[in-house]
């Protein structure tokens, strides 16, 4: 079930944060494509790097765009630990 927003305005570092999470896919078929797992590892630095930003950058809980940020911050997540778990590198599930 996919979740609809009524965003008014999405800022450029949530759009940057989409892009790198769109890119994904490609990142995996040019990384086995290519026998080349650095690729998978730039692109999970690249995109904690971005996500960063954006969290430091934007109020997410309790903003006008809360749903949308934390499903940002959710497919974060979940694309860092497909990263990450491509790489043979157990992540944690809380702190």
């Amino acid at each position: 079930h996919k979740n609809k927003f009524n965003i008014s305005e999405i800022s450029d570092l949530e759009k940057s944060l989409i892009l790198q999470l769109s890119n994904f896919p490609e990142i995996v078929k040019g990384a086995y494509s290519n026998l080349a797992p650095n690729l998978i590892a730039n692109y999970a630095y690249h995109l904690a790097q971005t996500f960063n930003n954006f969290y430091n950058s934007s109020q997410v809980i309790g903003s006008e765009q809360e749903d949308f940020r934390l499903s940002l911050v959710n497919a974060f997540s979940i694309i860092l630990k497909k990263s990450l778990n491509l790489l043979a590198i157990d992540t944690l599930e809380e702190m």
